[in-house]
């Protein structure tokens, strides 16, 4: 698309100032659209007239646009007409189209593409905004914008979950840039602010007190599922919960991350192995599925059992004649589905297992781990998940 710079005498207004618009041309279709700058003199070039009023502003100004301008084509090389021809509007207008769509909206489009777990966070995404500024749109949102956001949330919600949130935002603003839908980008020396948490770990000691305490059985299988994670290298509840017959083969589970889509290969130990044959679900690997409309269902009970299990009678004594009553002392204050996993990562570093053959263990990416390589990471994976385990069974009784 070619454009250039018109001030044409026949639009000169009754205050005899002229418009300065840019006229597109691409193949036999063309558009105008009007900078906001007025010119007393026609313009040669990008130059405004020396007696012009203003005119290193007005040239400062309209050197801008066109380096947008410059910016935007190049970006958006191949866009379809309509589409490039509206973020051009935009972009030197500064106006979204009245026909636009809500910033609302546009993250509820863009969630729809996301798979189940990340919509999620992309519509509780919308409900904050919406709650906040219904009518906002890629133009009216600016940095003073955030700011007020943010307090909006209120005190309740923590500065990482604020963060969440604006990072769910922003990555809806970076899809509208790709996709010419704005030309405004309110993040661009903007910081989100975050706070580094305590990592969710137990100690050896605090993990073997779980494994073997004595429970009812409702409550052991949940104890025996976070095991269960932790002996798979911390695998997710997603992918735990949703395994199939097919994806445990030859002593290995092998799967795609629910989370990132990659293909997963982790060895299976024995202490895995004989939790998985005692909860053998029918359609599933594991039985929770077979009965629980989903994985999300059956997690929140999980989820409840874990804090009953996190603390544990210690002492009993009597208050009277035949009234024993019980004192409890906790494993652990907060035991979550996550603990196994983090717990599983702390005591690899603990042993001094290398930092990439963790990563490994828990599905990240690591500079060098490639698929030039998948035999010797599987052994990584396989020699660490031993170790970590033989160390946690050493001082079983």
């Amino acid at each position: 698309m070619r454009y250039f710079i018109s001030t044409k005498e026949s639009k000169r207004n009754e205050n005899g100032l002229i418009p300065v618009s840019v006229i597109f041309r691409d193949s036999r279709k063309e558009f105008a659209v009007s900078t906001g700058i007025m010119a007393k003199y026609p313009l040669s070039g990008v130059l405004f007239a020396q007696n012009e009023p203003n005119s290193k502003a007005k040239t400062k100004r309209l050197v801008r646009i066109i380096d947008g301008i410059d910016k935007f084509l190049l970006e958006h090389e191949g866009m379809e007409y309509e589409r490039l021809k509206e973020g051009l509007r935009t972009l030197i207008t500064g106006r979204e189209p009245k026909s636009k769509q809500t910033l609302v909206d546009c993250i509820r489009k863009y969630a729809a593409e996301k798979k189940e777990s990340t919509k999620q966070t992309y519509l509780r995404a919308a409900i904050m905004v919406e709650r906040f500024d219904s009518k906002a749109t890629f133009t009216s949102v600016d940095k003073a914008w955030l700011d007020r956001f943010v307090r909006c949330m209120g005190d309740g919600a923590s500065v990482n979950y604020k963060a969440l949130i604006l990072q769910k935002v922003r990555s809806v603003f970076n899809w509208g840039l790709d996709n010419g839908l704005t030309s405004n980008y309110p993040f661009r020396r903007y910081k989100i602010k975050t706070e580094k948490t305590p990592i969710d770990n137990i100690s050896v000691e605090q993990l073997r007190a779980i494994r073997d305490c004595q429970l009812d059985e409702y409550k052991a299988v949940y104890r025996d599922f976070f095991m269960l994670t932790f002996y798979l290298c911390g695998i997710n509840p997603a992918d735990l919960l949703t395994l199939k017959d097919e994806n445990l083969q030859n002593g290995r589970i092998r799967y795609r991350r629910k989370k990132t889509g990659k293909p997963y290969d982790i060895p299976v130990p024995p202490e895995a192995m004989e939790i998985i044959r005692r909860y053998k679900g029918k359609d599933w690997l594991l039985f929770p599925l077979d009965t629980n409309a989903s994985y999300r269902h059956y997690y929140r009970h999980w989820r409840e059992g874990l804090k009953q299990i996190g603390t544990r009678e210690v002492v009993k004594r009597a208050h009277g004649p035949g009234r024993p009553s019980a004192r409890y002392q906790p494993i652990v204050d907060n035991l979550t589905v996550y603990t196994a996993r983090y717990t599983f990562a702390s005591i690899g570093a603990e042993l001094e297992i290398p930092r990439e053959t963790i990563a490994l263990c828990l599905g990240h990416s690591w500079a060098d781990v490639t698929s030039h390589y998948i035999a010797y990471n599987t052994k990584r994976i396989d020699d660490a998940v031993r170790k970590i385990i033989d160390y946690v069974n050493g001082d079983k009784a």
